[in-house]
């Protein structure tokens, strides 16, 4: 249902909006102008919800107290802007990453929720199988080494980075993060904020972090030759090295690195554990009907052709859904590491992994799918995607 927003007082509009996010565990609020008036939607579970209608001139208030808690420049409205805020609701602290956009109706607002608890490792609501997690514990466990999460914008990269870091985050060992931004604020890690205005990048912030004595390292993303360098140095160095990397696969991330300048004999040494994720609605706990995948569900559906056979489920109702991811995971041992030496490509590498017995994505999905744990369409996007 879409209700009214209250629009005498913006000041209690925005905090009615913050507070009805953080109890509905929404990612993203999306504030719109429109040309008559302007709506806010709520991203759940991946899907935009509309849910608040109110007027142009609410928007203006509201666009002014955002501007001001977020510490940004309420005189202008022609350029994006960016900035931050926090606040505490039963007793959690939440961050707020806001982004301004101006658009032919006024300027655009998407505020991203960030909790400042990070308790999903506890309960396994990563979704790693439990031999994934095992494995996962293990090689972090390692003092040395270099971790990779990869996978699309989107796919739950910066939440497995800081399961790790809570993980391995004791007090005796020295945990130092470079992000761009910082999305989690956690205790007995050093935290430090990219920002490229001052010339504070990936590369030369990582060089800073190498000379204050680290045991352990996350660097948030791999952006560029000058930041794998010393990330891989680092790695062999004694340093257990924690970062991601935008590709699809495992074999595809050895590729990437390669391609950025890596030498294949340095690669093969640093690398401990490559993980490529997606993240997936969990239909494990909500109302489902079973279907048995004939080939005209197939065709009419549109899903993959090798799920003609296999069951799947399709919700019943709109209930809500947690998301959850599905792991690729490979921990590299002599045989994986020879031929990345090498220098065999993706596909040459994926059927290495393959012939010793590796699951990929694509059949990972499947198993959830005919487990009951995501649904038909969910597994297929993944399949088509892995």
């Amino acid at each position: 249902m879409i209700e009214l927003l209250p629009e005498n007082d913006p000041v209690s509009a925005l905090r009615f909006l913050l507070l009805e996010a953080v109890n509905r565990e929404v990612s993203d609020i999306h504030i719109e102008p429109m040309d008559r008036d302007c709506r806010v939607r709520f991203r759940i579970g991946g899907d935009l919800s509309e849910c608040f209608h109110f007027s142009q001139s609410l928007m203006k208030g509201l666009q002014v107290r955002i501007k001001v808690v977020a510490g940004m420049d309420i005189g202008e409205s022609r350029r994006p802007q960016d900035g931050s805020f926090s606040r505490v609701f039963s007793g959690r602290l939440f961050d707020f990453r806001v982004s301004f956009l101006p658009t032919i109706y006024g300027e655009s607002i998407v505020i991203r929720v960030l909790s400042g608890h990070i308790d999903f490792i506890e309960e396994n609501r990563l979704g790693m199988t439990e031999e994934q997690e095992f494995l996962f514990r293990q090689v972090l466990a390692n003092k040395s080494g270099l971790v990779l999460a990869c996978g699309p914008t989107g796919s739950g990269k910066t939440s497995t980075l800081y399961a790790a870091l809570r993980l391995v985050s004791t007090p005796k060992v020295k945990v130092i993060s470079i992000e761009d931004p910082v999305e989690y604020h956690m205790a007995g890690v050093t935290q430090v904020e990219v920002n490229e205005k001052s010339g504070l990048t990936f590369a030369k912030g990582l060089r800073a972090v190498v000379r204050q004595d680290p045991d352990i390292l996350m660097v948030g993303e791999i952006r560029d030759r000058e930041t794998a360098d010393i990330a891989i140095e680092a790695a062999l160095t004694g340093h257990l090295v924690l970062s991601s990397l935008h590709t699809a696969s495992v074999a595809a991330a050895a590729v990437r690195l390669q391609d950025m300048g890596i030498p294949a004999y340095l690669l093969a040494s640093a690398l401990s554990l490559v993980m490529a994720q997606r993240l997936v609605r969990d239909i494990s706990s909500v109302e489902k009907r079973g279907i048995f995948i004939t080939k005209e569900i197939q065709r009419k559906l549109f899903l993959p052709e090798a799920f003609i056979g296999k069951k799947g489920y399709q919700c019943v109702g709109d209930a809500p859904m947690k998301r959850r991811g599905i792991f690729e995971m490979l921990a590299m041992n002599d045989v994986e590491k020879k031929g990345i030496y090498e220098g065999k490509s993706e596909g040459e590498l994926t059927e290495l992994m393959q012939r010793l017995g590796h699951r990929t994505l694509k059949e990972l999905a499947v198993d959830a799918m005919e487990k009951g744990e995501i649904s038909m369409s969910e597994a297929a996007v993944v399949y088509e995607n892995g």
